[in-house]
């Protein structure tokens, strides 16, 4: 018996005062996919989901069969072609060059529940929560602009609660709106429009194409399960160990841009006197004789190389900031210009870019195998002059690209393969690393680390969005999260005494601790706190490490939603201040300073033990945690029955 029954219907009229389907496909057991005059219905066994088709059509446009795929219906000005994948329907717009549309758009109705996507930064848990307007949908530094751009980690990759899964094709020129409908402030529909215009570019002659999978399994998990590997890849092994274990201690919020070596070993030696243990030191912003020039300001660092030799001896592994931008009124720009190392327009003339440390910057084109083997070759050099450890490896999205450029691969991945290629060529500095940026690039073993977040409590980017990125994140594969400082950046000024212990208290689960501000500028009740969740996270730094092995294997994030163990439970679905550290650990942060003092925690079905007491409850039910202290930390452990 064949798999697929595929029946092609042509109808354009109303039948007895209904519409009758222009295409329908069936692929056995799994999903149907009937096409209507308006709707594109996609029914699996637990549900169906609804695509608002062909938007951008002329007003009473027919369409004729084409004979490709499954079905296929072709407008004239646009065909589309419906293929089966394995659990998965592939639909297939494309708009030729001559006499076609200048758009393609479907919408995706958010029914149910949806996750995925871009990073944000009011990153919402689940998507509908926060509507948002129509952007490219390429990866960007989203703190140059909350409202528009996304950020480093994302991908075109959604699943919802009604068991269904959209993944958009690397080759369609992305713009993504998420817009609500109704006025009542939660997203309806996931718009998706293909249009040749920039950030994307097209090859001369090149058709404009919009190409999406619609997937089915009964639940969200299990739409995730079968889904994710069909467009994925897993991590070919883990993050560094240590990394894993003691704290980071970066310079950045206590030094800001004055960094010399007097200040880093005084640092370091701040770290030691006040009993905390470390993976490494990390000398963030300003070292360098010019933004770029990947040389130390012998002013300011006279001698690295002794430098990191007493950090060694004093029981300190040494990392460095590295970013891919050379000021152009640095010696290295010249040279990089020279030999067509910097991101380029077509005629070959290098284009300037800002940030955030310079107006006018040559960015270096990963694209370009030879400039990305000579900006490594720097650093490998400065690690043999210096004996520097590893990098933290910063920025590296596509936005920062200038407006005119070109890239030395097929247009089609245009502009979000540069990020690609730029974790391709940092990654080659081993799995003591951390970045920022991820895009198709989940196989890498290193620790992706959050955006710089805000010292506030609030949603928009602050500590109520710790969780929500942490669970982003392990939904798009990349789950060695590195959350940003403890306590935020510190741009407004330090965080307050309880908001730093609660962010502390957030991360000691986390796959990883990063210090910036500093516990004992604020007092001893402080510094202890923060001992103890450095003691904690290293108590279970075992199974952070059995859950990063099994990350090489298995879909399952390490750090999990709760709905990962309840997928129908609207209760579960809707949790975005918790999480599961495997199977067998749920974690409830205490993220807010006003009625701080109870907290109501949703228990997925089994019996489960609050830290601290002998209370044991049954699952699935919500409880309400009381009598919280700034030294309480909120997390049950699953009793074995």
């Amino acid at each position: 018996m064949a798999r697929w029954l595929v029946v092609t219907v042509l109808a354009a009229a109303v039948t007895g005062g209904r519409c009758e389907p222009l295409v329908r496909v069936t692929n056995a057991p799994h999903n149907s996919l009937v096409m209507d005059a308006d709707t594109l219905h996609f029914i699996h066994p637990k549900g169906e989901a609804h695509v608002r088709w062909g938007l951008t059509l002329p007003e009473g446009a027919e369409g004729s069969p084409c004979g490709e795929g499954d079905s296929c219906l072709d407008f004239s000005v646009a065909k589309v072609v419906v293929t089966t994948e394995d659990h998965c329907q592939k639909v297939a717009w494309t708009s030729p060059v001559d006499g076609g549309l200048a758009e393609l758009r479907d919408c995706v109705l958010l029914e149910g529940h949806w996750y995925g996507g871009g990073q944000q930064a009011r990153q919402p848990w689940p998507l509908e929560k926060h509507p948002r307007k129509e952007t490219a949908f390429v990866t960007s530094d989203m703190l140059q602009d909350r409202v528009h751009l996304y950020g480093g980690v994302s991908e075109a990759y959604w699943v919802s609660s009604q068991g269904v899964a959209v993944r958009v094709e690397e080759q369609t020129p992305l713009f993504l709106r998420v817009p609500d409908t109704n006025g009542d402030f939660k997203a309806d529909e996931l718009c998706l429009s293909a249009r040749h215009e920039r950030p994307f570019a097209a090859a001369p002659g090149s058709p404009l194409t919009l190409t999406y999978f619609l997937c089915s399994a009964d639940d969200v998990r299990k739409v995730h399960e079968t889904t994710f590997p069909k467009f994925f890849s897993l991590p070919e092994g883990t993050p560094d160990s240590r990394m894993m274990q003691h704290p980071i201690w970066s310079t950045w919020a206590e030094y800001s841009a004055q960094v010399n070596d007097s200040r880093v070993l005084d640092f370091a030696r701040g770290v030691s006197e006040h009993g905390f243990n470390n993976s490494q030191v990390e000398i963030d912003d300003n070292w360098e004789t010019c933004y770029g020039e990947a040389v130390f300001s012998p002013d300011r660092f006279p001698d690295p190389r002794a430098m990191v030799d007493q950090l060694h001896s004093e029981g300190f592994r040494v990392t460095l900031w590295v970013h891919p931008f050379i000021n152009n009124n640095c010696p290295s720009f010249t040279f990089a210009d020279q030999q067509g190392y910097l991101a380029k327009d077509a005629s070959g003339t290098t284009q300037l870019t800002h940030w955030w440390n310079g107006k006018e910057a040559g960015l270096v084109d990963f694209t370009n195998a030879e400039a990305a083997a000579w900006w490594a070759q720097r650093l490998l050099d400065l690690q043999q002059q210096t004996g520097m450890d590893s990098f933290k490896f910063d920025a590296g999205e596509s936005s920062w690209l200038p407006e005119n450029y070109t890239l030395q691969v097929d247009e089609r991945f245009w502009p979000n393969i540069y990020s690609t290629k730029y974790m391709e060529t940092v990654t080659q500095f081993g799995n003591m690393i951390e970045a920022r940026v991820g895009h198709k690039t989940q196989h890498f073993p290193v620790f992706i680390r959050m955006l710089d977040k805000d010292s506030t409590w609030n949603y928009d980017n602050g500590l109520k969005t710790l969780v929500s990125s942490l669970l982003h994140s392990g939904l798009l594969g990349y789950p060695f999260v590195l959350p940003d400082m403890i306590g935020g950046n510190a741009y407004g000024g330090r965080p307050s005494k309880e908001l730093f212990v609660r962010w502390a208290q957030a991360n000691a689960f986390m796959p990883a601790l990063q210090f910036s501000v500093l516990p004992w500028e604020y007092d001893e009740e402080v510094t202890e706190l923060c001992r103890e969740v450095t003691r904690l996270h290293s108590e279970y730094t075992p199974l952070l490490l059995s859950l990063a092995q099994e990350a090489t294997i298995s879909v399952a994030p390490m750090m999990r939603p709760t709905w990962w163990l309840c997928p129908t439970l609207e209760e579960c679905l809707t949790a975005d201040q918790q999480f599961l550290v495997g199977d067998d650990l749920l974690v409830a942060p205490v993220v807010r300073y006003i009625n701080a003092h109870t907290l109501d925690v949703v228990l997925p079905p089994g019996e489960w033990q609050q830290a601290g007491t002998g209370t044991v409850t049954s699952g699935p039910t919500t409880v309400t945690v009381a009598n919280i202290t700034l030294n309480t930390l909120v997390y049950f452990t699953r009793v074995m029955v």
